[in-house]
């Protein structure tokens, strides 16, 4: 083939991959920009039928045709609203307008998806199946989207809960069918295909017009290349390619360069190799394809008795030479071309024994033969910590287990003191069976919460926004911090500056309580101990402050009282579980609150305060994605 065809074929052909790349891009912000809108369209017609149903119960209400006061009123008025003209208008003009509208049709349905009122009248009173929902689509990878609009034609909906309070009503569904937004996009993507084709051939046509003028210097670029290899004195080119030749030189002198960096770089990288080699603390062998040694590690010469500097450039025979079953076995797998499995071997009697390990790289004549040769006592020894870690962890299965089972005894335990207390109510043994009495319920509440802590916690995220919560506690706790004569203050950012993020609020709100019954303990215990007419507040009312913020991809809680602090010799034992500075503390709440952190890959800490006080910070990543399954239908219809 002449090099004029090549160019031809190859400036065509770069012509075609950008015109089909273009236009792929254009194709893909198209039909994202088509699902969208057509996603938008199909939510705005269910929300003008909700609106409508809204509209037509709140008329029916104000008339007195409807008392929503009564059980039935709202469902019995849904059932008849196959009667109304108004929503059957907006159902049908949504599927006939636009004309390029993808809206198939327009259902009601209640709970149990029977069809209230629909498009096709015709199908009122019967149960319409549930079909995959469009947003599924939207949100989807561009080779989804397009299996979805260019396959087999399917109907997707867009689905609106409705609600009447808390009550659910049923729900809107707007079916949207893939074959009418394939006809929206048909026309727009034939004029695509039909300017990239106009273009590859209008490109053509300029390959093949300019490929004599573009290869017309290469004979005199050659001629100059020849004297310039063999080191002659150039020629002054002609004045039309003597700028072409000159660029040739240079490129030239340009590639010897890279050339000298290229070694530069490989002298670099050896090094590097070998300071890596150096730090490993096994012995590694790198053999040729010919058996010689092209590299080894500075731990080779703990294994071979030579050091790295003599091994390498030796042939295998040289480097394994002596009879031992190690040596024979190298020598045999390296000429042999063959792997060598791990083995546990002496290179000399009553020495150490090694781990042996050869394995080929590559393939044909470019393969080569690492070698790894590891101390085998010291992997035993990780083997045998390996197999105390298990035998740990069996323990712990074994302590969960004998848990439950002291439970049964100490059951009938106290059983069998409640009948020995009433046959003794005569004799004077009550004070050493209230004693029994109460180590044994002593000893139930330890196995009881030991269990309840170690049980599985099922999380349950969902949207959080970290300021309702902060609110919902405080005002919780007012009223007990008010008769302690405390301000439970709640410093919030703006609106907007703290979003919400995935997070189970009851484990949230639970332990922003604990933290913050805490501080009012504390903030109260301290206010007690003060003079008459002091206050830790210098001169205002003790304040225990729950501030929230944003830093960085976390969601930050500080709850910051004015009690006594932590004493340094305790900050470590405090999320210890049973650990507790309070008369009547159970030990559980800071436990609980760590365990809470770790179910939601955040942290709990002690701050270390300038002031009086104390300061636990929570720390939420926000960075979390939703949960896998849609939130409640309320949520969704409120949205």
């Amino acid at each position: 083939m002449k090099l004029k065809t090549k160019l031809v074929l190859a400036l065509s052909l770069l012509v075609l991959v950008v015109v089909a790349a273009v236009s792929l891009l254009y194709v893909a912000s198209i039909l994202r920009e088509q699902m969208h809108g057509i996603y938008s369209s199909a939510d705005f017609v269910s929300r003008e039928v909700f609106n409508e149903v809204r509209q037509e119960l709140q008329s029916a209400a104000a008339a007195g045709l409807v008392d929503l006061r009564q059980p039935g009123a709202a469902e019995e008025f849904m059932r008849a609203l196959d009667q109304s003209a108004a929503l059957t208008t907006l159902m049908n003009s949504a599927i006939s307008y636009p004309v390029t509208s993808a809206v198939r049709d327009v259902a009601v349905v209640d709970e149990n998806n029977r069809v209230l009122a629909d498009s096709d009248p015709q199908l009122v009173g019967q149960v319409l199946p549930p079909r995959e929902q469009l947003q599924a689509v939207t949100s989807g990878s561009l080779a989804s989207q397009l299996r979805a609009i260019f396959g087999a034609e399917e109907v997707y909906e867009v689905t609106l809960p409705m609600t009447l309070g808390t009550q659910p009503l049923g729900s809107i569904r707007v079916g949207v069918d893939t074959a009418l937004v394939r006809a929206a996009l048909a026309s727009r993507i034939r004029s695509i295909a039909f300017y990239g084709i106009l273009i590859v051939i209008v490109a053509t046509l300029l390959a093949v017009a300019f490929s004599d003028f573009a290869l017309s210097p290469l004979n005199a670029l050659s001629a100059q290349l020849d004297r310039a290899v063999r080191g002659e004195a150039a020629e002054t080119p002609a004045a039309r390619w003597g700028a072409e030749v000159g660029q040739v030189s240079s490129k030239i002198e340009s590639l010897g360069r890279q050339i000298q960096d290229a070694r530069q770089i490989y002298t670099s990288l050896h090094e590097s190799v070998t300071q890596v080699l150096e730090g490993l603390e096994e012995g590694i062998v790198l053999f040729a394809p010919d058996g010689r040694a092209l590299m080894a590690s500075a731990a080779a010469q703990t294994f071979l008795a030579m050091a790295p500097a003599q091994i390498v450039g030796r042939p295998v025979e040289e480097v394994f030479a002596s009879d031992s079953s190690l040596d024979r076995a190298v020598r045999a797998a390296v000429r042999r071309g063959t792997p060598l499995p791990r083995r546990e071997v002496e290179r000399a009697a009553g020495g150490r024994p090694l781990l042996a390990r050869l394995d080929w790289l590559g393939e044909g004549n470019r393969a080569s033969a690492l070698l790894v040769l590891r101390d085998a006592e010291r992997v035993h020894r990780l083997e045998d910590l390996l197999e105390v870690a298990r035998r740990l962890s069996a323990v712990g299965r074994l302590t969960h287990g004998v848990a439950h089972e002291v439970k049964n005894p100490l059951n009938a335990m106290a059983i069998h003191l409640d009948l020995l207390r009433e046959k003794a109510r005569d004799r004077d043994l009550d004070q050493h069976l209230d004693i029994i009495r109460h180590e044994l319920d002593r000893l139930d509440w330890v196995v009881k919460t030991f269990l309840d802590f170690t049980r599985p916690v099922e999380v349950r995220l969902r949207r959080v926004e970290l300021a309702e919560v902060a609110t919902t506690v405080r005002d919780l706790v007012a009223g007990q911090a008010a008769t302690r004569g405390i301000e439970v203050i709640v410093e919030a950012p703006a609106d907007g500056e703290l979003p919400p993020f995935w997070a189970d609020r009851d484990l949230v709100e639970q332990v922003l309580l604990n933290l913050v019954n805490n501080a009012l303990d504390a903030t109260a215990e301290r206010l007690a101990a003060a003079p008459a007419g002091s206050s830790p507040a210098a001169g205002g009312p003790a304040v225990v402050r729950i501030a929230l913020a944003q830093e960085g991809e976390e969601a930050v809680v500080r709850v910051h009282d004015q009690g006594g602090g932590v004493p340094e010799e305790i900050r470590e034992k405090i999320f210890d579980l049973y650990f507790s500075t309070k008369a009547e503390g159970s030990g559980l709440g800071l436990a609980i609150a760590a365990r809470v952190m770790q179910l939601h890959n955040g942290s709990i800490e002690l701050e270390r305060t300038a002031g009086p006080g104390a300061c636990f910070c929570l720390r939420f990543p926000m960075s979390a994605g939703a949960p896998a399954e849609p939130p409640p239908a309320e949520e969704a219809a409120e949205a």
